[in-house]
């Protein structure tokens, strides 16, 4: 059970290496929320450990989180939450099998639909928030590598009685 109203700030596929940091109007944003969700493609520890100084921080495994037996070999594919009467799934999108060549936002509707009100999914860097079959859905896109979008970017959620989805720009 997440604290209820919460301001959760949302990021995915920052894939950052020890020579590169996180942007500081990300991190400026980042410490006014009460929660951090990560939905994955982290690529090094010292981010979380990072994001842990700035509120608490969920989050799940990407395609790109391979560590060996370290932290990213801990953390789940999906995580579910309570938050006030709402739930929200958290999952990166990606195929862990390899077998599908479902969209992560087709992958991301498959695992959450009737589960959740919400998901927060990433993998594929771009930035959306939509309604598909009666589930809420935001990808944060990527506030380091927005590859097919237009800018780098990241979210919030904003849960009260009723769940506000923004889409910041870097």
């Amino acid at each position: 059970m997440l604290p209820f109203p919460a301001q959760i700030g949302l990021i995915a596929d920052t894939h950052l290496l020890r020579s590169r940091s996180l942007p500081d109007s990300l991190i400026d944003g980042l410490a006014r929320c009460d929660l951090i969700f990560h939905a994955g493609d982290i690529s090094r520890p010292w981010v979380l450990e990072y994001l842990t100084t700035l509120a608490p921080v969920y989050a799940v495994q990407g395609n790109s989180d391979d560590d060996g037996s370290g932290l990213m070999a801990t953390l789940p594919l999906e995580r579910l939450f309570r938050c006030g009467p709402h739930t929200i799934g958290l999952v990166h999108g990606h195929d862990p099998s390899g077998i599908t060549r479902m969209t992560a936002r087709v992958r991301a509707v498959d695992r959450m639909r009737g589960i959740v009100d919400w998901v927060v999914y990433g993998h594929s860097h771009r930035p959306v928030i939509e309604l598909v079959d009666g589930l809420w859905m935001i990808n944060p896109g990527s506030p380091t590598q927005p590859r097919w979008a237009p800018a780098a970017t990241w979210g919030t959620l904003d849960v009260r009685d009723e769940v506000q989805a923004r889409l910041i720009q870097v």
